[in-house]
């Protein structure tokens, strides 16, 4: 059974509130409870008391009661209230000490001296990307292209303010493009082509360092740098995946050219009844003429309906390109 590829995937989990460490929740309840209590306590005492100047303090009481509750439900939303639906965050900022205050989803109770604004309020949904990087190998360059995936950590959601999704998705990229490039040097294209799964499984280990260093700090030292730079801008990396490698056009359409000519080649061996090898010794000691083998090829290529499409190769001298692409390509010639 084929090897499943999964690449490098964290099991995110919807973010809790609680992961969020630097509010101080106590306060903030306890500044809902006095708040209230002097909303709606200063309009009862008032109107009671004038109440009672006329014989009707329960009145009066309850006509303050019911001014303080509308205050209350007025300032109560906007002041002393954060709700966050599932998957977002909100942040809002302290206007005496100038700090930012996170809060999660759910409902939360705030301090009404909190500055608050639409711009606050951050998705810690997951964000996919596409990416592609050109990577030289010793024979050829080749494009390896997948996706990865990234979110806001809402423990760190304050370093999020004011940066750019260019940025963070800059970051990722270039660490990708750097491991990929590290371990595809030193190979054949044809290698890097056939080893997706491998890629991945060293890339998958690569981003596990990266989430454990937060612990034990004993990564190599480029992957400090990208964990120090997604603490820096509050973001967590969930996904990265190699799902293609291929050449790049110009070189494909090389490839294609030498595995068509080999594979004429072959055809026009075949009906010789030889080897390909065979046939590629007799044309080198002349014991087979070019003309010989063009008007056996060009019989291949009428049986294989290929007659139109390869004329020009025909006329290049077919022999001689089998010759040199042949052996350049077997060589590790670079395409």
């Amino acid at each position: 059974m084929a090897k499943r590829r999964t690449g490098y995937r964290i099991d995110l989990r919807p973010p809790y509130d609680k992961q969020v460490k630097t509010r101080n929740r106590f306060s903030r309840f306890l500044n809902f409870i006095t708040s209230t209590a002097f909303l709606i306590g200063i309009p009862m005492a008032f109107t009671g008391y004038w109440g009672s100047m006329f014989g009707h303090a329960p009145i009066g009481l309850l006509v303050g009661f019911g001014i303080g509750g509308a205050f209350v439900a007025q300032l109560a939303p906007s002041r002393m209230f954060v709700y966050n639906p599932e998957w977002t965050g909100y942040v809002t900022q302290d206007i005496f000490r100038g700090t930012m205050i996170p809060y999660g989803p759910g409902f939360h109770f705030s301090h009404w001296w909190e500055e608050r604004n639409k711009q606050g309020n951050y998705s810690l949904k997951v964000i996919t990307r596409d990416f592609r990087a050109d990577v030289a190998t010793q024979t050829a360059k080749v494009e390896i292209s997948g996706k990865y995936e990234y979110a806001i950590d809402l423990a760190l959601i304050v370093r999020a303010i004011g940066v750019d999704e260019t940025t963070i998705e800059s970051g990722i990229t270039a660490f990708i493009e750097s491991f990929l490039t590290s371990q595809c040097a030193g190979e054949n294209a044809d290698d890097v082509r056939k080893s997706i799964d491998k890629l991945n499984d060293n890339l998958a280990d690569e981003f596990m360092c990266l989430q454990e260093q937060h612990e034990n700090f004993e990564c190599e030292e480029e992957n400090k740098e990208l964990a120090s730079f997604g603490n820096k801008y509050g973001f967590i990396t969930v996904s990265v995946v190699i799902d293609n490698i291929k050449l790049p056009e110009a070189a494909q359409k090389t490839r294609d050219a030498i595995d068509e000519a080999v594979a004429l080649h072959s055809v026009v061996a075949a009906m010789y009844g030889i080897s390909s090898e065979e046939l590629k010794n007799m044309l080198a000691s002349k014991t087979i003429s070019v003309k010989d083998y063009n008007t056996m090829l060009n019989r291949a290529l009428a049986a294989s309906d290929n007659a139109k499409m390869n004329l020009n190769v025909i006329e290049a001298d077919i022999p001689a390109l089998i010759g040199k692409l042949a052996d350049q390509f077997t060589k590790g010639g670079r395409s």
